[in-house]
């Protein structure tokens, strides 16, 4: 059998032939040992047949992404006329994707002349990106040298069991401050909930009463609200939901995650939980204006520098949302810059971004997927976004001074520094262009602009997945 390894996907299938000892003696009724993985299907009773021997057909089978013992194919031959011959059995897909990421054993493997039966074990590990239910048909060839019987295996492909999780962190553009009663969340309105996307119900961000020491900013009570951890997604996400309101939030308005979610559905069978983390204001670099936590991925004696907690609390929060929804983690949301904009921390902040973004791939908790995923250049995608460049009546933000321009190509750069990382372009999302700003000023994106922004986030996250 051939080895053949796609470059481009993460998941992997494992063949393994098992062969019987059973004796040949003549039957062509003894049934295929199959072992311990699943078997939905089977020989049939029907058979091709290359001479002096017949390779019987297989019934479809099922094999579920993640399933640790995969599924099993039976091998069955009947040999007649004195047939003695070994048989060489192997396996390849009928197509290029349907070898994606199938892994084959190079080694031929031999039903010898007292072998009738055998076993081909295929496993399929959790891909990097979601799955939709698929169907993939093999070939098993058994040869005897002279003669080649050749059956197709149908193998129907159902995916993983669990939610799709990602991490929405930054500041205030990631919290989304489009502006008090622009959220259309009305029947077939673009920000109306959907069954299928929920929401990690994070406390909101008062440094006052919830986050006013490092303990707060990882404890389970000042994060969550108890009552119903997870819930429907509904802007503004950071914001929680009452468990006593039935009526809903009652802000008005949205950031860039739901449009994300409803982006990704079209591409998962799973639900989608969003886990809200990010703080307006907030930056690498201590700042007396901004809340009490900083996102430094480690600490520093860098008396510029802040503490780490608002990185511990993204950390924290994922954690709690995975352990909730025995979810995947499928990638981190990242827009911010502005609050380290100064001549302190920009020129800073490409490094500390860098790690940032491979120290939440390490410290958050493995999932399905396993350990083998918690390293720094792990497959889950780190996307983040450019600033804002708008002009309206309430200022101009086109022209950057020199330190924020330093937070600008760091955003740019980031992509060719760590593997699995894309950036989002809004450089267009403006005004003059028919995306009006958003609370305040331009420095914040309006409703469309951050509508637009959730779609190119998904847009960038495929990349991020193909971009090692």
């Amino acid at each position: 059998m051939r080895l053949r390894t796609s470059k481009t996907a993460r998941w992997s299938a494992i063949v393994i032939l098992l062969l019987g000892l059973s004796a040949c003696s003549g039957s062509d009724d003894e049934p295929p040992r199959t072992g311990g993985a699943t078997t939905a299907g089977g020989t049939t009773s029907g058979g091709v047949s290359a001479g002096d021997f017949v390779l019987q057909t297989v019934a479809p089978l099922v094999l579920e992404e993640g399933s640790p013992n995969g599924v099993n194919i039976p091998i069955a031959v009947s040999r007649s006329n004195g047939h003695s011959k070994t048989i060489s059995v192997s396996i390849e897909g009928a197509r290029d994707e349907d070898e994606r990421s199938i892994t084959f054993n190079t080694n031929s493997a031999q039903l010898s002349s007292t072998q009738s039966t055998g076993t081909i074990n295929l496993s399929l590990a959790i891909d990097d990106l979601p799955i939709l239910a698929q169907q993939r048909t093999f070939h098993v060839d058994a040869s005897d040298g002279t003669e080649t019987a050749r059956i197709p295996v149908e193998i129907n492909i159902s995916p993983v069991d669990a939610p799709d999780v990602y991490l929405l962190i930054g500041q205030s553009n990631m919290v989304g401050f489009s502006g008090d009663g622009t959220k259309l969340a009305g029947p077939n309105g673009p920000d109306e909930p959907h069954p299928r996307i929920l929401q990690l119900n994070a406390t909101k961000n008062d440094q006052f009463g919830v986050f006013t020491s490092e303990a707060d900013f990882t404890s389970v009570s000042s994060n969550v609200i108890d009552a119903n951890r997870i819930v429907q997604a509904e802007d503004p996400l950071h914001i929680p939901l009452d468990p006593n309101n039935t009526s809903g939030k009652t802000l008005s308005y949205i950031g860039m995650g739901l449009s994300f979610a409803k982006a990704a559905l079209n591409n998962t069978a799973n639900n989608i939980v969003l886990v809200p983390a990010a703080w307006s204001g907030s930056a690498f670099c201590s700042n007396a204006d901004g809340p009490n936590g900083q996102w430094n991925a480690q600490e520093t004696d860098d008396p510029n520098l802040g503490n780490t907690w608002l990185f511990d609390r993204a950390v924290a929060r994922t954690n709690l949302a995975l352990a909730e929804t025995g979810g995947v983690l499928r990638g981190i949301l990242w827009h911010q810059g502005e609050s380290d904009a100064n001549d302190r921390c920009a020129g800073q902040y490409l490094a500390n971004l860098e790690r940032l973004a491979q120290e939440l791939r390490v410290q958050i908790n493995p999932d399905r997927r396993g350990v083998e995923l918690r390293t720094g250049g792990a497959n889950i995608p780190f996307v983040l976004g450019t600033m804002s460049q708008g002009i309206d009546e309430n200022g101009d933000l086109s022209d950057f001074w020199p330190a924020k321009q330093l937070i600008d190509d760091a955003h740019r750069i980031l992509p060719s520094r760590i593997n699995h990382a894309a950036l989002t372009i809004s450089d267009d999302l403006t005004p003059v262009n028919g995306y009006p700003c958003g609370n305040e000023n331009c420095i914040h994106y309006g409703p469309a602009a951050l509508r637009e922004m959730g779609r190119r986030y998904y847009d960038a996250l495929l990349r991020a997945a193909a971009n090692p």
